[in-house]
């Protein structure tokens, strides 16, 4: 039998209690249809009042969800399309007190029911204490318990003052005089200088319901939150580049990025439930020497049959074989080299400078080169939006190293030494911070490459680029970069740069969220375990778990189905509940 917790911040392990609308949403019906079982209890007297820290709501309770639903059909829901939850609470319940709905900060009453809860509870608190409702309405606070009621008020917030009353006396005063017909709210409750409060269901659930049915998977949702201009809608949504994921490609996606994409994606959904212009971008690891290597392996070892059947795992087992021979090669010339043997010819010819040759060709825009690699480029994309689609999540545009010109790096060279941030040391371009960045910040930053000795850009270089690339593109308000613990210096290296390239307004914009890493993998040493692997095992698991209840899994139509989507939601979860 379904059953729903008294405390739904289960069904919401992720969200910050105090910022999700839908989670109060979903305590605030959880407490109104507990209020219905006194009119159940004199219909059957068996339904006995619920204990709120372990029972789960009984069929009886639920059965009332349904007919409340039931009541306001679809149909009947699109009579309130034009009608704000403000207005039609007005509607089904007298007695409201809404003056100045407007002057109050941080008030949706088109989009949160509760806040027009709050407003009238100010204007009723307001006429008892003499306090301005200005003051009393953000003083208003949402419990973290349902024991504590739905509000609750700590009476020194509201500045009282000095010479009067102790607090917990005057709340005693307050709560007194607290009306005992008010339409939405029971007496409060006294304990020391709080003052507790509890919504009356049935008002609630007669303006609940209709409200979800109206905006159906807005509900929660507030789009004021991403207006640029909150007075002004015409000056449009606020704009966040997300950028996350960032797989290699030509190889599988494994647990390491999962955290990354879950991460990304989440950030994604909560800035567009708010009204954000959001882009995510998934900018692929596709340029650089192991590129070379793979294309050395796929020459040396590759099947196009196996290929086109699974091009993933294949290049994958290609990229470690190669690793395998070039670390063996590596340490034969090492060996050599201590015996005092003339390795030069040897190390001329290695796979590793082999790799480095074929790189270059790529850079040089070789056409066969950089056709067989669009090629790999290609088939990973495909296949990682099949995984992506598994975990129901999207990117708006799929980037990369690879688009980052040439021409753009040099133009970033340039200014760098035009403006004495960087200096050329052994033939290689440089920045040391500790010469530009006073005290022991600049010490942190270290002195990272932004071109080697034969002129090739490295990763931070391409970074730059491709961050002012795309705020030229984007003019974004708000950019992050969802990406592991690991390139915490990498990325303050970045917005530095930025900064001290005289971009501290688009520096200032970025922000990074980072993770810990998934310790002992290596996809060169082929010891990675790919989510795919992981997906399917715990699908098995679950599955298995559902056929020891032979009555309650022949009721389901599709149990391997179902047994996936319970499998992958379980690993987003574990993962979302550990710390960053």
């Amino acid at each position: 039998m379904l059953s729903l917790p008294v405390r739904p911040s289960a069904l919401l392990p992720s969200l910050p209690r105090s910022k999700s609308l839908l989670h109060r949403h979903l305590l605030a019906g959880t407490r109104a249809l507990h209020s219905f079982r006194p009119h159940f209890q004199t219909v059957n007297p068996s339904i006995r009042k619920p204990n709120p820290s372990t029972e789960k709501l009984s069929p009886s309770i639920l059965s009332l969800t349904t007919v409340a639903c039931n009541r306001y059909k679809p149909s009947q829901s699109r009579q309130y399309a034009h009608t704000t939850a403000m207005e039609h609470l007005q509607q089904q319940v007298e007695g409201l007190n809404l003056n100045a709905v407007a002057g109050f900060p941080n008030c949706y009453p088109d989009v949160n029911l509760l806040d027009v809860y709050r407003v009238h509870l100010s204007n009723v608190l307001t006429e008892i204490t003499g306090v301005d409702k200005n003051i009393i309405y953000p003083a208003l606070s949402w419990t973290q318990s349902l024991d504590k009621g739905d509000l609750v008020l700590a009476a020194p917030a509201l500045r009282l003052p000095k010479g009067g009353p102790k607090p917990d006396q005057i709340v005693q005063e307050w709560a007194a005089k607290f009306p005992e017909n008010d339409p939405l709210f029971e007496k409060p409750q006294v304990n020391s200088y709080f003052m507790s409060f509890f919504f009356k269901g049935v008002p609630l659930v007669k303006s609940l319901l209709p409200t979800i049915l109206q905006k159906g998977a807005k509900f929660g949702t507030n789009p004021s939150l991403g207006l640029k201009d909150p007075r002004d809608p015409s000056k449009g949504q606020k704009k966040i580049i997300v950028e996350f994921s960032s797989p290699n490609i030509a190889k599988p996606f494994h647990a390491g990025h999962l955290r990354s994409t879950i991460i990304g994606g989440f950030l994604g959904n909560l800035y567009e439930g708010a009204g954000w212009d959001v882009t995510r971008i998934n900018y692929l690891g596709d340029w650089g020497k192991q590129y070379g290597l793979l294309a050395l392996a796929f020459e040396k070892f590759g099947d196009e049959k196996a290929l086109e059947q699974d091009p993933i795992n294949h290049l994958f087992q290609l990229y470690v074989r190669i690793n395998t021979e070039m670390t063996e090669e590596k340490e034969q010339i090492a060996k050599r080299k201590e015996a005092g043997e003339d390795v030069t010819a040897a190390e001329a010819n290695s796979l590793d400078e082999q790799a480095r040759r074929y790189f270059r060709k790529m850079t040089d825009r070789d056409e066969k080169a950089l056709a067989l690699w669009k090629k790999f480029r290609d088939l990973s994309i495909v296949r990682y939006k099949q995984t992506y689609a598994r975990l129901n999540i999207h990117f708006d545009e799929y980037s990369g190293e690879s688009q980052v010109s040439e021409a753009d790096m040099g133009d970033i060279g340039k200014q760098l030494e035009e403006k004495k941030i960087s200096k050329v040391d052994n033939g290689a371009q440089l920045i040391d911070f500790s010469e530009l960045v006073p005290g022991k910040e600049g010490k942190r930053l270290e002195k990272p490459l932004v071109r080697k000795s034969d002129g090739t850009a490295l990763y931070l270089t391409r970074d730059i680029s491709e961050l002012l690339a795309r705020h030229a593109k984007y003019n974004f308000d708000k950019m992050i970069y969802v990406v592991a613990s690991a390139q915490d210096l990498h990325l303050k290296q970045l917005f530095k740069i930025i900064e001290l390239l005289g971009h501290k307004d688009i520096a200032d914009k970025c922000q990074h969220i980072n993770f810990g890493l998934v310790l002992g993998m290596s996809t060169r040493k082929g010891t990675v375990k790919f989510l795919d692997d992981i997906l399917r095992d715990v699908a098995d698991k679950m599955h298995e778990t559902m056929r020891k209840n032979e009555d309650k899994y022949n009721q389901v139509e599709n149990p391997e189905a179902v047994a996936d989507v319970l499998g992958i939601s379980s690993v987003m979860v574990q993962d979302m509940t550990g710390k960053r």
